[in-house]
């Protein structure tokens, strides 16, 4: 496959008809609202969640990108998203995303030899760790990878909320846009990050128990 801009990458890994299984995920607007949190309240666990699991998602991208530039193991990486991810739910979600992306990332990246060796693994690494090598092959910066992660993850919930809570879909556009501004001014500090140590620590303990929750329930809709 021929080399793609960066700028187009960037677009790429954005576009929310990638087809890399987000369509099944719900960035933890189903299990919330499963567990009996007023649809009033979404814009609030929206807010949360970007502060705390988003971050830890960007962070990890941001690191991972980083370690593979300097042809570092990953597995450290890969160590601290999991000690950053204590919910197994959100683990299995990640992964099963990072499927999608790891056979997107063969298509436009096929001689790199980290995705081509986590292809085989039975168990995948977690989805910003392959997006963080494949924004290395793609010469995506730091800035724009972790952008990217919050914007995606933004994306995937508000999709969610218009079909389990149907609403006028130009408020989930200015929601989004409203929280991307509310978190940009830490992602420039995101993106300076290299070391796995550094990734942030935010947790969010009420989600992480919907989370193991909605993995045991037969109404669900989405995959987490």
């Amino acid at each position: 496959m021929a080399s793609v801009p960066p700028l187009f990458a960037t677009l790429l890994l954005a576009d929310a008809r990638l087809p890399s299984g987000g369509h099944a995920q719900s960035a933890g607007v189903e299990p919330a609202l499963l567990a009996g949190l007023d649809p009033a309240d979404l814009p609030a666990l929206l807010r949360a969640r970007v502060r705390t699991t988003t971050l830890v998602e960007a962070g990890t991208a941001v690191v991972a990108l980083a370690q593979h530039r300097a042809g570092a193991d990953l597995a450290p990486v890969e160590r601290a998203w999991e000690a950053r991810t204590p919910s197994a739910a959100q683990r299995d979600a990640s992964r099963l995303l990072a499927r999608g992306y790891l056979r997107v990332g063969m298509q436009v990246l096929p001689d790199d030899a980290v995705l081509a060796a986590w292809r085989q693994r039975p168990v995948p690494p977690p989805r910003p760790c392959v997006l963080g090598v494949m924004a290395s092959g793609l010469a995506i910066g730091a800035a724009e990878l972790a952008r990217v992660v919050v914007y995606e993850d933004l994306q995937a919930a508000t999709a969610a909320v218009l079909k389990l809570e149907p609403r006028d879909p130009l408020d989930l556009v200015s929601l989004v846009t409203s929280l991307c501004a509310e978190i940009d001014d830490r992602l420039d500090e995101v993106a300076s990050l290299t070391d796995p140590s550094d990734i942030p620590t935010a947790s969010a303990p009420q989600s992480e128990a919907w989370a193991e929750a909605h993995a045991r329930s037969r109404r669900r809709l989405f995959r987490a």
